[in-house]
């Protein structure tokens, strides 16, 4: 309720969605999103990989690096958060796929991600790229 004489405040239009609002109102709920493209099997990780997701996410990961000589692609781009935890899914999708004589090739354009997978010393390891196009396009 106003009072009486003080002007009204308009009503503001919805905001535009950009990428970053995108990202922002997403779920924090862990998820992992997996379908195949180009002979790559792409597995999406969406919201907050940490501890709690783990196990959920792992499991999708698990799946796409079992066969031989997987062609796993992991997709951050979707995800909101990650830590430690994510960093641990990462290295165990690295060793599976490379004892099974794979390739993995692994999607990344946040700032706060790279730098987790700096500090945890897989950035130089997994090499990743900012688009799907990208991991998808042979060498």
């Amino acid at each position: 309720m106003t009072q009486q004489g003080a002007p009204r405040q308009e009503a503001h239009p919805p905001a535009a969605i950009t990428p970053e609002r995108f990202r922002a109102d997403r779920s924090a709920a862990p998820r992992a999103c997996a379908y195949g493209v180009g002979g790559y099997t792409v597995v999406e990780l969406h919201g907050e990989i940490d501890i709690v997701g783990r196990e959920s996410v792992g499991l999708e990961l698990d799946r796409a690096t079992s066969p031989p000589a997987p062609a796993v692609v992991i997709d951050l781009t979707p995800t909101c958060f990650f830590d430690c935890s994510g960093v641990e899914l990462l290295c165990r999708a690295y060793r599976r796929v490379r004892d099974r004589g794979g390739r993995l090739r692994v999607v990344c354009d946040s700032p706060l991600i790279l730098r987790t997978l700096r500090v945890g010393g897989l950035l130089d390891v997994v090499c990743p790229v900012p688009t799907l196009a990208d991991a998808l396009r042979e060498d």
